[in-house]
């Protein structure tokens, strides 16, 4: 039952928020470090379900594959989706390769950043 005493979320609006901040967000990110989505090897997004982060990969027009999705293993475990996503595509990331990280959700809140893969990071798994 819904009412000031119960939290409850939106998921529409949830999910309309996702499917216009995130798009901008990234498009900022590649403006800003003045390159292009061809030049991104890997976008790990969080993993709030699949169906969310096939619309997201549609709308950037996102290649299949290049997006891993992880969340069917582990389910969504808020913030912790991208360190584990990162970790479970690591076998097939290359020095060099540019990952965009982009988190959203709890409190409407969205950020990306963007590394450079080193097979630095393996040694630490």
């Amino acid at each position: 039952m819904r009412s000031e005493e119960n939290l409850w979320m939106n998921g529409q609006e949830v999910f309309a928020f996702t499917l216009k901040r995130v798009p901008e967000v990234v498009r900022a990110l590649i403006a800003k470090s003045e390159t292009t989505m061809d030049c991104i090897n890997w976008f790990i997004f969080h993993q709030a379900n699949a169906f969310m982060n096939g619309k997201l990969c549609n709308a950037l027009k996102i290649p299949e594959g290049r997006a891993p999705l992880f969340v069917e293993e582990v389910g969504n475990t808020v913030s912790n989706t991208i360190p584990i996503t990162l970790q479970a595509a690591a076998d097939r990331m290359r020095d060099g390769d540019l990952a965009m990280l982009v988190g959203f959700g709890v409190g409407y809140s969205w950020g990306a950043c963007m590394l450079e893969w080193s097979n630095v990071f393996r040694k630490y798994q």
